[in-house]
């Protein structure tokens, strides 16, 4: 655009000075008119002056040039846009061949690459001749022992606190993250004194700024970067603490890994001087030189990664008791899938210089293999901050457990999305990508905006996924019941669950399928998928089902009402009909019960006319007794009450026992004694072992005191004859063992 109004302009001065310079004829008419002066300052303000003082004939002259410039001007436009639309297939072998070729060019010019590090490194000493070369020496050591000096004296300052650090011995991650935070700050602080006492020796020291330069860029270069890589990695490793050591690995391990990676940076720190080296003094070999700095560093990184796979798998494992399949196959794939990202990295960074991208500097590049590098490491650091975050567990059993255990995963997975967005920002910066600049740009700009919108609502709704799990599972562990030894199983009319826990389940459910459903289409809105025709087809889908399966809506809307109404939770023991058992279970539509010897019973809301709870609140438990008919009833009253007292004073039956066990008195009269009734009353659930404490207590107290439970018994009266000891005939046995037989069986 600045071209064409720096064209416009030239033209229309040439066009002025030419309607000027006509012949005499237009002198002459010229001279009848107005003289045209032409600003010195030519803005529009004065260009639209400047046009009104025109005539007649000279604006339609200028009019035509207006037009002959606009089509020079759309001729040019469109030969870039014919370019732009070359085949797509054109364009990726182009960039292949370009790729190819500038790999090629590289080992090529490996021979030139080595002389001309030799050259840049030569470079600092030509012209100096013995003498300045060994002034030079002298005075660059001079200035970094000048610097370790301060740092020695910053160490001697610090060292108590050093020696309290040494004999520290932490209990949690907190106490272990404020000893490695305060021992980092120490030797951070440290290089930061040496680095800025080396830095102004440098500046005192050498006088002509080309020293200045080559020093200061070993001082942060060649030393700062490896031993600032080597105070981190003793913040993440420990090497010779091993409680102190944020990640799980061995001994051995730790300390290869730190070895490594600090030659590693050491390497990086000198390449990088020597590249700024080569690049003060002009030399040539760049990007050569990059390359196979780069390719070196990648293979030394696969190396250790191949050779610490063991250890790696380790430390991705943390010290985790229950470890998730999923944990348990990225642990055992990391080490072979971070090699193969290493590797993509190398080649990703190679082929965009190869396309003439040079945002991705020799620095960018090394921070981010970093990224990639450290990234199980990071993943242990959320892990345990997760495991710090994680509230106690609520309650005791098995269902607090389970809870806590999910409570801790939702902090983790949490932790990793964030992790994971966080390293692909950075990425992607240290790329070069952004991503405001990519909406900007007018080649795909739309898809781009739409993708990122994608990946938010993606993010959001799993973010809100676990959210609900969280506060759900934390609920469920707060509302279940603590599991107590000895209890009754399978007795029916036990406690049920609170009301909330037994609603949580299906809220889960429904929350869940809420957030599905949202995320889905504002996902698929965020594509371009016009979502109007499936909330139309959700709708016209809902109603047929509505008509077509009136027993389906049916069971929801009553269990719906079922649950509004407190009727049962689970737990609780409920007749439904004749058909009995404990709620085991809940869903949208129907209920489980658990039978008293087993068996499973599924009965949908809709058929629930009626129902009845045995759980609820209290239970009174009336039990019978058949004393024989000369019993002393005012003394079983009194064994009762006795027993009633006892019971109250065992601690395993105090809380639960509501109204103590007592007598009620005579019951019923039968034809084989009198039946003697005795109640008592607590909560659902503790009658069972209530009962059978009573039923032992009371056969050992009659029978120390002498009575006996009734039994059914047949009298056998003969008649009477007038000489004793007559014997009975056989049949006359026969009939009386028939008679009383007879007597005995139930009528």
């Amino acid at each position: 655009m600045k071209t064409l109004n720096c064209i416009f302009c030239c033209s229309f001065l040439f066009f002025l000075g030419t309607i000027a310079n006509q012949g005499s004829n237009a002198v002459a008419q010229t001279e009848a008119k107005e003289s045209v002066a032409v600003p010195e300052a030519l803005g529009p303000e004065a260009m639209s002056a400047l046009v009104s003082k025109l005539d007649e004939e000279q604006t339609e002259a200028l009019i035509k040039l207006m037009e002959l410039l606009n089509a020079s001007a759309g001729a040019e436009a469109t030969e870039p846009a014919a370019a732009q639309r070359a085949p797509m297939s054109d364009i990726v072998m182009g960039w292949v061949t370009g790729f190819g070729d500038a790999i090629l060019a590289h080992i090529s010019n490996l021979p030139t690459m080595i002389a001309g590090v030799g050259a840049g490194i030569g470079s600092i000493f030509a012209d100096r001749g013995f003498g300045g070369s060994l002034l030079f020496l002298t005075l660059l050591i001079l200035a970094i022992a000048i610097g370790l000096g301060a740092e020695w004296v910053f160490n001697r300052i610090t060292a108590k606190r050093r020696e309290e650090i040494k004999g520290a011995s932490p209990d949690s991650l907190l106490d272990t993250l404020k000893v490695l935070s305060r021992r980092a700050v120490i030797q951070i602080g440290g290089l930061i004194v040496f680095a800025v006492v080396a830095l102004f020796a440098i500046r005192s020291l050498f006088s002509a700024e080309t020293d200045r330069l080559i020093a200061t860029s070993l001082v942060l270069q060649a030393i700062l970067i490896a031993r600032i890589t080597a105070a981190l990695l003793r913040f993440v490793l420990a090497p010779t603490r091993t409680d102190l050591r944020l990640v799980s690995t061995d001994d051995q391990t730790a300390q290869y890994i730190y070895r490594q990676l600090v030659s590693i940076a050491a390497i990086i720190g000198v390449a990088l001087f020597v590249a700024s080296v080569m690049s003060h003094y002009g030399i040539a070999v760049m990007g050569t030189f990059r390359f196979w700095v780069g390719l070196f560093v990648t293979a030394w990184v696969i190396y250790i990664t191949w050779q610490a796979r063991h250890g790696l798998t380790s430390i991705i494992k943390g010290e985790e008791e229950h470890l998730t399949p999923g944990l348990e196959k990225m642990a055992a794939w990391w080490p072979a899938f971070s090699i193969v990202v290493i590797a993509l990295d190398w080649l990703s960074i190679q082929f965009a210089l190869s396309t003439g991208n040079q945002t991705i500097t020799p620095g960018r590049g090394a921070l981010s293999l970093a990224l990639i590098v450290v990234a199980p490491f990071l993943d242990t650091m959320v892990r345990g901050i997760a495991a710090h975050l994680v509230p106690a567990m609520q309650g005791e059993g098995p269902v607090a457990e389970k809870a806590y255990h999910e409570t801790r995963l939702c902090y983790v997975r949490m932790g990793r999305i964030v992790l994971f967005a966080v390293l692909i920002i950075a990425i992607a910066k240290l790329r070069g990508i952004s991503l405001y600049n990519l909406t900007e740009t007018g080649l795909g700009s739309q898809i781009a905006a739409n993708s990122m919108g994608f990946l938010l609502i993606l993010a959001f709704g799993y973010m809100a996924w676990e959210i609900t799990n969280l506060w759900i599972n934390r609920r469920l562990a707060q509302e279940m019941p603590q599991t107590g030894e000895g209890e009754e199983s399978g007795e029916a009319g036990g406690a049920g669950l609170s009301r909330m826990a037994t609603i949580l389940p299906i809220l889960r459910m429904t929350l869940q399928a809420t957030i599905i459903t949202i995320t889905v289409l504002l996902a698929l809105s965020q594509l371009g998928v016009n979502i109007t025709p499936l909330l139309a087809g959700a709708g016209v889908l809902g109603l047929a089902i509505g008509f077509g399966a009136q027993t389906l809506v049916k069971d929801v809307v009553s269990g719906v009402f079922f649950l509004l109404d407190d009727a049962f939770r689970v737990g609780e023991y409920i007749d439904v009909g004749g058909t009995q058992g404990s709620v085991e279970k809940i869903s949208v539509r129907s209920l489980q019960l658990r039978g008293a010897t087993g068996p499973v019973h599924i009965v949908p809301y809709g058929s629930m006319s009626s129902l009845t709870n045995m759980s609820r609140d209290w239970v009174t438990m009336k039990l019978k007794f058949t004393v024989p008919f000369d019993t002393d009833l005012e003394k079983v009253r009194k064994i009762f009450k006795k027993i009633g007292q006892q019971i109250q004073e065992i601690p395993e039956y105090a809380d639960d026992l509501i109204s103590p066990f007592k007598s009620q008195g005579a019951a019923d009269v039968t034809d084989v004694g009198i039946v003697v009734r005795g109640k008592f009353t607590t909560k659902p659930g503790g009658q069972w072992g209530i009962r059978k404490e009573i039923y032992n207590r009371v056969q050992k107290a009659f029978e120390e005191n002498g009575i006996e439970f009734a039994r059914k018994e047949v009298w056998v009266q003969m008649p009477s004859h007038e000489e004793e000891g007559t014997n009975l005939t056989p049949d006359q046995k026969k009939a009386i063992s028939a008679a009383a037989s007879q007597a005995a069986e139930p009528t």
